[in-house]
């Protein structure tokens, strides 16, 4: 059976959200700890900077607001708005999981305590992180331009913003990842990645069996407009 895109969006998302199981209690702290990440912060100041810039100067005059009042809200509303989008994506697979329980999980949380295991995943916390962040941003994005929302891009996807690639740790973690793994010689380490990747197709083929097509996730942001209007970001015509 092919996945649809849609399948496939969802999918990335969770996969993204955790490295092994995205469990509902920790994607709340996996974004809030992905916007405090240097790249989180280096992202967060791009969107302060499209907050200035497509302000209304007049409407920023009614209400008071200064400029540098711009960046720590629109961080506050779009770490809001991408842990609903996780979690709302999480809460879809985890009905699934339930459904179709993945039958290596139990063994390969147990591996999680190893030490070999757990340096794997402090190295691999930056990509993890980036990869929360992209989402976040990218579906951000695609809200703000489908609803006609009038505030820049941030994404460095979207406007291609060599600094900010360049910030992106996710090459530098693979890198560091692959060197981590080609010296070493654990079976503890072998047998969790060889569960990881299991635990990823099931995970990817449960969501495939979800009955009705899931929502977008930029549809998750659909309210936000309110909120930036508050930060005299115009909306339509």
């Amino acid at each position: 059976m092919l996945f649809s895109r849609r399948t496939l969006v969802i999918a990335l998302l969770l996969s993204a959200a955790s490295p092994t199981s995205a469990r509902s209690q920790d994607r709340a702290a996996l974004v809030r700890e992905a916007f405090a990440s240097p790249y989180g912060k280096a992202l967060t100041i791009e969107l302060g900077k499209a907050l200035r810039t497509s302000a209304d100067p007049s409407c920023l005059a009614e209400k008071g607001l200064a400029a540098d009042q711009l960046e720590p809200r629109g961080h506050d509303i779009i770490l809001s708005w991408g842990t609903h989008m996780f979690e709302s994506t999480g809460a879809l697979i985890d009905q699934q999981n339930a459904a179709n329980p993945f039958p290596g999980a139990t063994e390969r949380e147990r591996l999680e305590r190893n030490a070999d295991v757990k340096r794997f995943l402090a190295i691999e916390q930056p990509m993890r992180q980036a990869k929360v962040l992209d989402l976040v941003f990218e579906h951000f994005d695609r809200y703000v331009l489908i609803s006609g929302i009038k505030l820049g891009a941030v994404s460095p996807v979207a406007t291609g913003n060599k600094e900010l690639l360049d910030r992106n740790p996710i090459g530098a973690t693979e890198d560091a990842l692959e060197r981590f793994v080609a010296k070493s010689k654990s079976s503890a380490l072998k047998r969790f990645l060889e569960l990881s990747e299991q635990a990823a197709f099931a995970q990817r083929a449960a969501t495939g069996r979800i009955t009705s097509p899931p929502p977008l996730p930029h549809t998750y942001f659909r309210g936000v407009e309110n909120d930036l209007a508050a930060l005299c970001i115009r909306s339509g015509n």
